[in-house]
């Protein structure tokens, strides 16, 4: 189910680990996101869903691979990637 916001076509501003992002709708999600996913390549996934300030930002607090994990989930479930 899409988010109220995805409807909108706003970002959704998400709280993780203490620090706040701002997600464009799935359906926004540059085509680069996508094809870094597809590639399993997810520290460049985040890069092109994040900006690069934004990539800084979370890379100072979160160094694990699980840190990136938790973050498409709650990212995806805030915007409702992979729901139709």
């Amino acid at each position: 189910m899409a988010s109220k916001n995805d409807a909108l076509g706003t970002s959704t501003v998400i709280e993780y680990n203490g620090d706040t992002y701002s997600v464009p709708p799935a359906e926004d999600w540059d085509l680069d996101v996508l094809e870094a996913i597809d590639d399993q390549r997810m520290t460049h996934a985040l890069k092109a869903l994040l900006g690069d300030d934004q990539y800084a930002t979370f890379r100072k607090s979160n160094r694990k691979v699980a840190d990136l994990g938790k973050f498409f989930e709650v990212a995806g479930r805030a915007v409702g990637a992979g729901n139709s």
